[in-house]
């Protein structure tokens, strides 16, 4: 039975069992496979873009669904019990971090190709921000997009590219002027584009059921309609879907805690240790009990935050604090959840050996710990 939450209407309930049927059938039981082969199998985009799944958010126009931002809540919560965070990490790439930006800035010409086919399932898409000497300075990337005639000419490499080896599309980061945040702009690349590559798949220690890349752009000549919005105003586009992405990621993080959370308990009734399941002995429920309250506590400060980004309130600050309490939290759960298990959490065939490698990566990715800080102490500064 789903969990009906007060903060959750009827709609959101009903869409809930609904996709939690297909995640159990149709995700569930191919995740084991996808770990062991480094990536999904991209079919499931189409049959997931055939439901309605993709475009939540997205203006029906193009395909979308007109959906609160609640319902995509449900949607990355629902997505995250397939057993494994890659994959779910690989969707939300698709739906709500690389093609933001085009919804926000993108024309309707751009809208009506690329947009829809997102949605659909048809095109899957990825955003390439980070470059091996360039991550969290965004604003200093070093790719480079030179106009020649109708095209501008690309050079440059990306790396840890989340869909690099399966997109069809990639939504990059460039310079087309000078230094800082004002020489950068945004490209939608087509993958199939002469001199796009695939440099090299990299291997990570977790999020295995989702490909990780490295990108090399060899004068790529990319027809300029394919400009997101202005030359020189790709920072901002970029900006302004980042809010909605460090949601995202704070989902991947407390649902993995919660999943960790219930394997813990689930062990902890079966586990006998002298002469009573560990359950009873005080030191491992007093641990479940930290556990859950650090998950609920996790779970509010994202709602709290999703409930301003749905009343269009500006919530950096909250969303920024979230990530930052969310993805720490999930280290700190799922490390207890592990121990729970004794020597058994160590072991492949227990959930909490993978959540445990997969969590790591949510401290980092969509801006690190440190920048998360950095963030909420400046908007402290300006709220005084």
């Amino acid at each position: 039975m789903a969990n009906k939450d007060y903060f959750f209407q009827d709609d959101h309930n009903a869409f809930r069992e609904t996709l939690r049927r297909f995640v159990e059938k149709e995700i569930t039981p191919k995740v084991d496979a996808w770990e062991e082969e480094g990536c999904y199998d991209k079919v499931i985009f189409k049959r997931m873009g055939d439901l309605g799944f993709l475009g939540l958010s997205y203006p029906s126009e193009y395909g979308g669904q007109d959906a609160d931002i609640k319902m995509t809540l449900v949607f990355w919560e629902e997505l995250c019990r397939c057993g494994a965070l890659g994959f779910p990490m690989s969707v939300f790439v698709h739906t709500d971090m690389a093609s933001p930006s085009l919804a926000h800035v993108g024309n309707h010409e751009q809208k009506n190709k690329y947009l829809r086919s997102i949605c659909s399932g048809d095109k899957l898409i990825a955003v390439a921000i980070t470059e091996p000497n360039h991550g969290s300075d965004a604003a200093n990337i070093g790719t480079k997009a030179v106009l020649d005639g109708d095209c501008y000419r690309v050079n440059g490499s990306k790396m840890f590219i989340t869909n690099g080896t399966k997109a069809d599309v990639i939504n990059t980061v460039v310079r087309t002027g000078g230094p800082g945040y004002r020489g950068v702009s945004l490209l939608l690349i087509d993958t199939d584009t002469p001199g796009f590559s695939v440099g090299r798949k990299l291997d990570k220690m977790g999020m295995r059921s989702s490909d990780t890349a490295e990108l090399v752009f060899e004068d790529c000549m990319v027809p300029k309609d394919n400009l997101l919005g202005q030359e020189g105003h790709g920072f901002y586009a970029l900006m302004a879907g980042l809010e909605k992405e460090r949601l995202s990621a704070c989902t991947l993080s407390y649902m993995g805690a919660q999943m960790a959370l219930e394997e813990a308990v689930r062990y902890a009734k079966t586990r006998i240790q002298f002469g009573k399941p560990i359950i009873g002995h005080q030191v491992v429920a007093h641990m479940l009990a930290e556990m859950a309250t650090e998950v609920e506590a996790g779970r509010r400060l994202a709602y709290h935050a999703a409930s301003l980004y749905g009343a269009g309130i500006g919530c950096n600050m909250e969303v920024s604090m979230a990530k930052l309490f969310c993805s720490e939290m999930a280290l700190r759960v799922i490390n207890n959840a592990v121990q729970i298990h004794g020597g058994y959490g160590f072991m492949k065939e227990y959930m909490v050996e993978r959540l445990y490698r997969d969590a790591k990566l949510s401290t980092i990715g969509g801006g690190t710990s440190q920048i998360m800080k950095y963030i909420i102490s400046k908007e402290l500064e300006l709220r005084e």
